[in-house]
């Protein structure tokens, strides 16, 4: 948003009206926020194909993979965790999402399930900490494209009991945006376990 705010800065200087132009650049983040909203709304449902067209966006791939072995999909801290925490199901699900201009994007959703609330919540702890470790996400061979990994750096987790619910996104192919790339990963964050 303070990039918004520069923009309109910038035009203001370029001879628009500076009370114009910031109201322009909040107007738009307020409808993005809300567009957001939505997208999550009907995500929460299920409805994956209305959560993406809310946001211009189409899957043009999916995979599903299930009943992983979260120490054998993992590494780091976040590896011994499950070493001496066995999870008692860990879902993944890979899928590929085109914006109106081609841009494409590389979206992750894991649903860790652990044997209590409790150590959820510790789990939890541990994977929030950047460069601590992850539960792997499956590489985008799995659609049949290379080289992409993901950084942590489009990440969104949640908690729902048990249920630890991890959301990563990256660009694939053209220059998505870094505020598009989170709402996908926070719509993402609220699909139904498989």
């Amino acid at each position: 948003m303070v990039a918004g705010l520069v923009a309109g800065l910038l035009a203001a200087a370029n001879g628009a009206d500076v009370t114009t132009s910031v109201g322009t650049v909040l107007d738009t983040a307020t409808s993005q926020e809300a567009e957001t909203a939505t997208s999550r709304d009907a995500a929460k449902k299920g409805n994956e194909k209305e959560a993406w067209q809310r946001l211009a966006l189409k899957e043009i791939e999916r995979k599903v993979k299930d009943g992983l072995r979260c120490s054998v999909q993992s590494f780091g801290q976040v590896q011994q965790f499950f070493v001496n925490h066995p999870c008692t199901k860990l879902d993944q699900l890979v899928y590929g999402l085109e914006d109106t201009n081609g841009n494409v994007i590389i979206g992750t959703v894991m649903w860790v399930t652990m044997p209590s609330a409790a150590e959820a919540e510790e789990l939890r702890k541990v994977e929030d900490v950047y460069g601590s470790g992850d539960v792997t996400p499956f590489t985008s061979e799995i659609l049949g494209v290379g080289g992409v990994k993901f950084t942590g750096q489009h990440y969104r987790a949640r908690l729902d009991g048990p249920l630890f619910v991890i959301s990563e996104t990256e660009p694939l192919r053209g220059r998505p945006s870094d505020e598009l790339l989170l709402d996908v990963a926070t719509v993402a964050d609220v699909l139904p376990p498989l």
